[in-house]
């Protein structure tokens, strides 16, 4: 690879040398298969320039042509054929019609316009308008129609093989045999383009490369075979200067262009740098200082690196692997370290057999559901085109994307994480791909795949890699890195286990949300319409965050349960493996609205229907409420089920608010109440209140049945599951059993001079079991081979201590302490009493097993 990339560059130099003025950028016209906007080579098997496959070709250049362009995006690459066709049509005015372009040479490369636009994605169109591996007599049609066509065939008819195909057409002015081999090259190539020709409805067929010299060999064969009205027919006297034009053509249609927004969020970026004065309130970047060293920036970590012969760099979905390459290369060069590095993402299926592995988790037409996928990373990629990224030895070889460890590389491995909170930010720019796709989905259709497919099987790979793992890099940064060790992090992964931490909070808006989080917490962004949700602590999307000498690196949660499952969990590990049982959010509705009526699957509908462990049973914790404040929990006494599901039905088929509160008892909401929703319940939170919920962790499994008629924040229709949510709704909560089995009763179980500890009931189906300590001073507490999740509901602020470590809490902020920290003390340092609401896995539930 090396030699080839260097005597592209040596010639490029030369000619851009020679220019002596300034370039506005690079139009390079190359064949494929490449992934022509990153510049990565998917050449495979072709018989040409096969040792480039998976080469990020476009770093490589600007790294060594730097003299000569100011960025990556000055460099374009274009398909050669798309290059031929768009220099032709520039060439002859065909902007107007429908065009196709081939060109014979080595293989078949072909191209389609409408419009004056290269087209590639219709229906009219082969996928990326490329005809060379379709099938034909039952080969592919790069085996017809190219140079080694001829040669074979003249072998076969002659004995001995030509020097080239220009010999064949010599001999074919005075030897029947000769040009009987053109004859039947162009029977055949009409007999493959004709229905291609039709199904575009082909206007002009332009025709270009070496074989087309010789078209006045083959000219009345190919015509003669067209059944119907042929196109008009258009031979290139010069192919290699129309490619020129084209990738001239693209090159200014791209100077102009406005580069693409990275991300789509009114939220802060985490600053990758502490600041140095203590906050006093509600932070929302919490971290967990650590001893060893933590590094900042690209340059430490090239150097770090430079010694090496070969690295390995995987990654989880989100990273900017662009930026990412770009950003270390240029460090490593000014190093003096060459190096050439190759996408794991050219050894990915074909779009069509990826399609075909993961359709049947992706919910069809479903706008929000799927299965949990259950393959493996390594499913995604073609085994061959993975074992055929080589390495070269003669330079730094770098092989880089999501799941480069699974090539056959024996090198250190450098894994980059990002916060999934990053991961739609980013996702919501559209400049993100799911794992294998060519496009990139509507946000919400993408965080389906990733939450269905792409997180399930990276958390997987994430969870075999850890333990050799030889430098963590968080990747949430565009100009910037923090990275450590991996020794580091599985040190502190450890200790992180055994003493109090808070996971990193996150926040959205939403239509129903309200103003009690943006009124109340400083450093949140005030550029939105409301905050619905915080993430506390819903584990498959929150991250946690290591820092020393003020740097931050923040991994994803899911590192500590991979890394010790036990010291997390306890008891409750043999049951959960590496998910999180409980998790804690908030939903914010204070001076907001109400949240859809809704319930939730019961056990059996989730793991048939979404291939979950386990359900979501919910309770709310009231932390803070208006007067008269409520929330919708139950029926009322006699409600039927089909009377509810005509009301549901009317309601949507006419489009007019339902009477809800014909169905479906209110209650009154003031703090510290608790309110107990086990699946299948019929409830919503009203308005005016902050409510905590205090919940197993799945959190995507909402069954609106009734939304008031609301548009979502971006003007669309949120929707409905009345037929699912009638599958599950349970019609024996109602009338006076709401009261007495689904609000909590609270007493007290243990108490002190100046401390008690409260137990509040829950439902026989839920798993967790719910406390409040209310203390004056301190408490000593032990968690008895349980993880304790808490969260501070009164009082102003509390110190944390395990162990060595302490840690201060403040109001409403929520933080865990692992099972394996044994015994921990809660000190209040506020002027009133502090109450701390606390939950665990049943110790009865621990000998589950899913």
């Amino acid at each position: 690879a090396l030699t080839i990339l260097s005597t592209i560059v040596k010639g490029m130099k030369g000619c851009l040398r020679n220019h002596n003025k300034t370039i506005k950028g690079i139009g390079i016209s190359i064949p494929g298969p490449l992934n022509y906007e990153k510049g990565i080579s998917k050449i495979f098997n072709c018989n040409k320039y096969d040792k480039l496959f998976g080469v990020d070709i476009k770093t490589y250049m600007y790294n060594h042509l730097k003299e000569f362009v100011n960025s990556p995006e000055e460099i374009v690459f274009v398909n050669d054929a798309n290059c031929f066709l768009l220099g032709e049509a520039w060439r002859n005015s065909l902007t107007e019609s429908n065009v196709t372009a081939i060109t014979l040479g080595t293989g078949i490369g072909s191209s389609f316009m409408t419009g004056g636009a290269i087209v590639n994605k219709t229906n009219n169109v082969p996928v990326n308008g490329e005809i060379y591996n379709l099938p034909f007599k039952d080969k592919r049609a790069e085996d017809w129609f190219g140079t080694n066509w001829f040669l074979e065939t003249y072998k076969n008819k002659i004995g001995h093989i030509p020097d080239n195909v220009k010999v064949i057409a010599d001999e074919a002015q005075t030897s029947i045999k000769a040009k009987q081999i053109f004859e039947d090259f162009g029977t055949n190539l009409s007999h493959f383009l004709v229905p291609l020709l039709e199904d575009f409805k082909t206007d002009y067929l332009i025709i270009g490369g070496n074989i087309a010299k010789s078209y006045n060999l083959f000219k009345d064969n190919f015509e003669n075979s067209f059944n119907g009205t042929i196109p008009e027919v258009i031979i290139s006297t010069d192919t290699e200067d129309s490619a020129i034009l084209g990738a001239v053509q693209k090159l200014i249609s791209n100077y102009n262009a406005q580069l693409k927004n990275k991300r789509n969020s009114s939220q802060f970026l985490m600053p990758i740098n502490e600041q140095d004065q203590e906050k006093d309130g509600y932070d929302v970047f919490p971290t967990f200082e650590i001893n060893d060293s933590i590094y900042q920036g690209y340059a430490s970590l090239a150097k770090q690196l430079a010694k090496e012969k070969s690295i390995i760099i995987d990654g989880f979905l989100g990273i900017y692997w662009d930026d990412f390459m770009l950003n270390l290369t240029d460090e490593l060069n000014k190093l003096n370290v060459n190096c050439i590095t190759y996408s794991i993402d050219s050894a990915y299926k074909c779009n069509e057999s990826i399609d075909k592995l993961i359709g049947p988790f992706l919910g069809g037409d479903d706008a929000v559901f799927g299965k949990i996928f259950t393959g493996k990373l390594k499913d995604f990629f073609d085994e061959e085109k993975l074992n055929s990224i080589q390495k070269d030895d003669n330079t730094l070889s770098i092989i880089f994307g999501c799941g480069a460890s699974l090539s056959n590389w024996k090198s250190k491995i450098i894994y980059v994480d990002i916060p999934k909170n990053e991961v739609q930010y980013r996702s919501r720019s559209r400049a993100l791909l799911n794992l294998g796709a060519e496009e990139a989905l509507p946000p919400k259709e993408q965080y389906k795949r990733m939450f269905f497919v792409d997180w399930v099987v990276l958390n997987k790979h994430k969870a075999s890699l850890l333990s050799d793992i030889d430098i963590i890099v968080d990747g949430q940064y565009f100009d910037d890195i923090s990275w450590t060790t991996g020794e580091i992090l599985r040190d502190g992964l450890n200790k992180m286990s055994c003493n109090v931490f808070r996971a990193r909070p996150w926040f959205e808006a939403g239509i129903w949300g309200g103003h009690w989080m943006k009124n109340k917490i400083e450093g949140l962004s005030q550029d939105v319409i409301n905050y619905a949700w915080s993430f506390e602590l819903i584990v498959p999307e929150n991250g946690v965050v290591f820092s020393n000498n003020k740097i931050r690196l923040e991994v994803s949660f899911d590192m500590l349960m991979f890394n010790d499952n036990k010291a997390i969990l306890g008891d409750a590990a043999e049951t959960f493996g590496y998910e999180f049982p409980i998790r804690f959010d908030y939903l914010d509705t204070y001076d907001g609205t109400n949240l859809s009526l809704q319930c939730h699957p019961t056990q059996e509908f989730i793991r048939e229907n979404f291939g979950e462990t386990f359900t979501q049973d919910e309770t709310y914790y009231i932390l803070d409420a208006k007067p008269g404040a409520q929330v919708y929990l139950g029926f009322k006494e006699g409600v039927q089920r089909g009377e509810f599901h005509n009301a549901l039905k009317e309601s949507e088929t006419k489009t007019e608010v339902m009477d809800v509160e014909k169905y479906v008892q209110k209650h009154p909401a003031k703090k510290h109440d608790l309110f107990l929703i086990p699946n299948g319940t019929i409830h919503c939170s009203g308005k005016d209140a902050l409510v905590l919920e205090i919940s197993s962790t799945p959190y995507i499994y909402t069954f609106k049945m009734c939304d008031w008629m609301r548009l979502d924040l971006d003007g669309n229709s949120r929707p409905l599951n009345i037929e699912r949510g009638m599958d599950v709704v349970n019609f024996d909560c109602q009338g006076d059993k709401v009261k007495n089995e689904y609000i909590s009763k609270e007493s007290i179980i243990n108490k002190g001079n100046d401390w008690q500890i409260f137990r509040l009931s829950t439902h026989i189906k839920h798993f967790y079991e719910i406390f409040r300590f209310e203390f004056q001073n301190e408490m000593q507490l032990q968690t008895n081979n349980q993880c304790h999740i808490l969260n501070l509901v009164e009082g102003s602020k509390i110190k944390v201590i395990t162990g060595e470590k302490s840690m201060i809490i403040q109001y409403a902020e929520t933080f865990v302490i692992p099972s394996n920290t044994k015994k921990y003390t809660l000190i209040n340092l506020g002027a009133t009493e502090a109450k701390v609401i606390q939950s665990n896995v049943k110790p009865d539930f621990c000998s589950t097993r899913f």
